[in-house]
């Protein structure tokens, strides 16, 4: 890679925010505070049984190009695995680091975002290159996991570059983010670029797809496009005593708004119509909430933080906005990653998945399932003792999740059937992981697709002291099949 974009945040201050909020994390026990949320309608949490429809087996869903992808994997015909992308990044100014979101991947290419720019890769070992390189005038401040069936995403950026001259703690973030992008991952052209009617700080930008439409938020307003001709459909740009704080999207779209004093907010989820922005259904989440993450579209699941620093109910809402059911995940054993630095609080519980009917979450030693229309345990997904499990995205009705390395055991990926509750090998990674500083589900990026996984970091943080410069840092690495090496 070429080129870092030198982040307006010291390296001291970067440290300083992770470490903040590891501490947060490992002060809630790296899961959540058993308060649960006092909630008209909100059902309790109950265990045991296993009394409902199971999730149907994988199945490819036949989708228009412009449809958010629901990729079913097969199993390859061996799971032995090795290393198809190595990416690395020499950072050489002391106390400067890159931020690095966006991280894609289609049968063909790697993609990721570092800085002002977005490189795409194609990927085989040694043999991986460059087969694209598309730049911005500044930093990218807002991107989406969601990627198309033709392969297009998109990314928000500012539209003018920093001033070089000027101090860049002060110029990189008082930068309006006010452009919006739609790219070809395969390619690296863009579709469309637009400017937005309204713009916002790189912290309250928010973008996400759906079907046939991309949305955006900015704090003060909200706008959809059309995903393929980039036409705008909608904007709502008018002053209202509630602010957009994002969409999350996929198979469906819910909105995410803030009322109110912003020492005490009050918050509600709205179902939004995508081609005119109308809305279907609004929640209004209990008085007394802290923060509200939104978890899945269709179904529709939110989580809350009933004070301090951790999620302590997961909300499944019906058709109509009312509320189905609440898990109450326990508080010692369950890791619910919802707090996302810098970005907004939408689609980012890393370790949380959600199903048609049920949602799985990561504990110690396995995954448990719960029922989103009774909030019941269903079942759990065992692993190894020692080797924590994370899910990492649905295949059809099957579960990917990646399962840790242990000291005489590879990592793996592997489908859980809810159905038979069998467990099928994907991905052996043997020997030894050279993950680097990337291996963490709780921090970093990690991506299963068309049978290769990738763990991918979303800030390089650069040296410290003189004596690091010119020290490689890892951005990021992929693992394939040999049977995918050999065609």
């Amino acid at each position: 890679m070429s080129g870092p974009f030198h982040s307006p945040y010291t390296a001291s201050a970067l440290a300083s925010e992770r470490r903040t909020r590891l501490r947060r994390l490992r002060t809630a026990g790296a899961a959540v505070l058993a308060a649960a949320v006092v909630a008209v309608g909100i059902l309790g949490l109950r265990s045991g049984g296993d009394d409902v429809e199971p999730e149907r087996r994988p199945v490819a869903v036949r989708q228009a190009p412009d449809d958010i992808r629901e990729t079913v994997e097969k199993a390859p015909e061996s799971p032995e695995g090795g290393r198809s992308l190595y990416l690395v990044e020499k950072i050489k100014t002391v106390g400067r680091n890159i931020s690095s979101i966006g991280t894609w991947a289609t049968e063909k290419v790697f993609a990721k975002g570092v800085g002002d720019y977005v490189q795409g890769f194609t990927q085989h070992g040694d043999k991986s290159k460059e087969l694209y390189k598309l730049d911005f005038p500044a930093p990218l401040c807002a991107v989406t996991r969601h990627v198309s069936v033709a392969g297009w995403t998109a990314v928000a950026y500012p539209g003018q570059s920093p001033d070089p001259d000027e101090n860049p703690t002060s110029t990189a973030m008082s930068l309006p983010c006010d452009r919006l992008a739609v790219f070809d991952v395969d390619t690296g052209r863009k579709r469309w670029d637009v400017r937005l009617p309204g713009d916002g700080s790189a912290t309250s930008v928010n973008v996400t797809m759906t079907n046939g439409a991309v949305l955006v938020t900015w704090g003060q307003g909200s706008a959809a496009y059309d995903m393929t001709t980039g036409k705008r459909l909608w904007a709502d740009t008018t002053p209202s005593a509630c602010e957009d704080s994002g969409f999350a999207g996929g198979r469906g779209l819910i909105a995410l708004q803030r009322c109110g004093d912003s020492g005490d907010p009050e918050f509600r989820v709205e179902k939004v119509d995508a081609r005119t922005g109308k809305s279907q259904w609004t929640y209004k989440v209990a008085t007394g909430v802290n923060e509200v993450y939104l978890i899945s579209s269709e179904p529709a699941v939110i989580a809350v933080m009933a004070g301090g620093y951790a999620v302590t109910d997961l909300i499944s809402l019906d058709d109509r906005g009312k509320a189905r059911a609440s898990i109450q995940p326990n508080r010692d054993h369950q890791v619910i990653n919802c707090s996302e630095t810098f970005n907004a609080v939408v689609e980012t519980c890393s370790t949380i998945v959600v199903g048609k009917e049920r949602l799985y979450i990561t504990t110690d030693d396995d995954i448990v399932a719960y029922d989103l229309g009774t909030g019941r345990t269903v079942f759990k997904f065992d692993s190894i003792p020692g080797r924590r499990m994370y899910p990492l995205r649905m295949s059809g009705g099957e579960l990917i999740a990646y399962r840790e390395a242990g000291n005489l055991s590879p990592a793996a990926v592997v489908s859980l059937d809810p159905v038979s509750r069998k467990e099928t090998l994907l991905l052996l990674i043997g020997g030894i992981l050279d993950l680097g500083a990337v291996g963490d589900p709780t921090e970093d990026d990690i991506i299963y697709e068309h049978g290769r996984i990738y763990f991918a970091t979303e800030t390089l943080y650069g040296p410290s002291d003189k004596g690091e410069v010119g020290e490689e840092t890892t951005v990021a690495i992929g693992y394939e099949s040999v049977a995918l090496d050999r065609r």
